[in-house]
């Protein structure tokens, strides 16, 4: 049976996953070859820890785009070029839907274990313990490749209040430090911690002011917010296993300010 290809059709299916397109205007091997391609840059991409930096996702979207358009044209003039294609047993919808479905499912798998696979995670920071470095609304990029705590980090984690709930607080001391708060300013092993400096209208309240040395034994941090009035830290609920920290906060991926987008968080 002869049927001729529609290329608006060609590509809306290229659209929907490419490689998908040329199977329907009659190219199983390209399509399947494209379909391998795409699989394939996604996980060496994902792999080599470009995703973790904005510039690294500005790059991965271009090429994105470039990919889906060339896949787009491609199918649509192989289209145009079989007027008369004897339909084969794959050009049924059902194979398309298999196709679409198994994609579908696998693209799911790997956004939902994208830390493990690719060592990144995105949060979508609800308070405003972090500002102004960090705002409501603002989705941060998290590398999830973080094995060694460092004081000034800024950092997600799950607190002993609900594993649920996911904080994002700065590192004011690691495994063996001693920290205490005078007259507001946080001191570190007796020393001022420059790195944990705040503007004076942030640290009004007397817990922000002062607050007695503790230790920190090996294997654990403390946290502090960068607006310590309005901030639920350590102060409050102690101390957290080195362990529970998710990863180091990377940039803004998406904020409602536009001007924040690719803002690198120190």
């Amino acid at each position: 049976m002869n049927k001729k290809r529609s290329p608006f059709l060609a590509a809306t299916l290229s659209v929907i996953a490419p490689g998908l397109g040329h199977i329907y205007a009659g190219s199983l091997k390209k399509g399947i070859c494209l379909i391998i391609f795409e699989c394939a840059i996604l996980l060496i991409v994902g792999l080599s820890g470009i995703l973790v930096t904005f510039h690294g996702i500005l790059l991965f979207i271009l090429a994105v785009f470039i990919f889906y358009l060339f896949s787009v044209i491609s199918s649509a003039r192989l289209a145009l070029k079989n007027k008369q294609f004897g339909l084969k047993p794959y050009n049924r919808w059902y194979w398309y839907l298999c196709i679409w479905s198994i994609l579908a499912i696998g693209s799911h798998l790997v956004m939902t274990y994208r830390t493990q696979l690719f060592g990144y995670q995105i949060y979508q920071v609800t308070a405003n313990s972090m500002k102004p470095r960090l705002q409501t609304g603002d989705v941060i990029m998290v590398t999830a490749r973080y094995s060694h705590p460092k004081v000034g980090d800024v950092v997600a984690f799950h607190t002993p209040l609900n594993e649920k709930v996911i904080y994002v607080k700065r590192i004011a001391a690691t495994g063996s430090d001693t920290i205490s708060i005078r007259n507001g300013t946080v001191f570190r092993n007796g020393k001022i911690e420059k790195t944990l400096e705040v503007p004076k209208n942030q640290r009004e309240k007397p817990f922000s002011i002062s607050m007695s040395t503790r230790h920190i034994p090996k294997g654990y941090v403390f946290l502090l917010g960068d607006w310590r009035d309005n901030s639920l830290d350590s102060r409050f609920y102690g101390i957290i296993p080195a362990r529970d920290i998710l990863g180091k906060a990377q940039y803004v991926w998406i904020s409602p300010d536009a001007g924040r987008i690719g803002k690198i968080i120190k």
